[in-house]
């Protein structure tokens, strides 16, 4: 076969031409363009319904740290601050486990009093948050690690996207997803350009909060090319798969 007749074949062929077509819009376009960008005066606008955690109204949860003293009885205080289990309870010498998970400290303390009363008199227990849980996130999508990241303090989108090891090379990094559950009818999600701050040397505007979700989508050329990998047989020309490198490349 000419390689005039072959070139001419291909430019007739309209349904290559569709598929090139599509392929330039996919590669060119923003898979995540329909969802909004975030504002971070909406975040401010919406906040999480609890309130910071207090000690009155703080409900334990497991991997809080706390402190155990006996009022008239300092001899029963335990030498360390204490770690709630991952089952929500603590073991206290001569009193055995004590569940601590969902109770305030407050309520713990009456709790541990209650079960020491049948060895001690009148006894009174002061029960104190020495450290909250890690806080968690979770990051998914197009970062070389995924999973979930503990934190103390402030987290910024891109730090959190660093300690999962960063960008894949396929990520749409100009579009991360932040999906965040303020305690409404429906969460709050929208896009996040986490490069902007680099590119214009300005630190982040927007902050994790626990329980946040990034996401990171796949960019549209390698959306593309991912297509191009799966239909590859069904791009190529039945004149030409023989030739050469398509014949290996269209049988993969």
């Amino acid at each position: 076969m000419k390689i005039s007749t072959l070139k001419g074949g291909l430019i007739a062929n309209s349904q290559n031409a569709l598929l090139v077509a599509f392929l330039v819009i996919v590669a060119c376009s923003n898979p995540v363009g329909h969802i909004p960008e975030i504002n971070p005066e909406q975040l401010r606008a919406r906040p999480v319904k609890d309130p910071p955690p207090t000690e009155q109204t703080y409900k334990m949860v497991p991997y809080d740290l706390i402190t155990v003293r006996f009022t008239y009885h300092p001899e029963q205080d335990p030498k360390t601050p204490v770690t709630i289990r991952p089952d929500g309870n603590i073991t206290l010498d001569g009193i055995g486990a004590v569940r601590a998970a969902g109770l305030t400290p407050e309520e713990l303390g009456r709790e541990i009093a209650a079960k020491s009363s049948k060895r001690l008199r009148d006894p009174e227990v002061l029960v104190t948050l020495t450290q909250f849980a890690p806080r968690r996130i979770y990051v998914g999508g197009q970062v070389k690690a995924p999973g979930v990241i503990n934190f103390q303090g402030e987290l910024t989108p891109l730090q959190a996207v660093l300690d999962r090891g960063g960008f894949t090379d396929d990520a749409q990094r100009d579009s991360v997803i932040l999906i965040r559950n303020t305690g409404g009818p429906e969460p709050i999600i929208g896009r996040i350009n986490v490069i902007q701050g680099l590119e214009d040397g300005m630190p982040e505007k927007i902050t994790l909060v626990t329980n946040d979700i990034l996401y990171v989508p796949m960019s549209g050329i390698a959306r593309a090319d991912l297509w191009v990998k799966q239909h590859l047989r069904d791009i190529i020309p039945g004149e030409i798969i023989g030739y050469g490198i398509w014949a290996g490349a269209a049988g993969s």
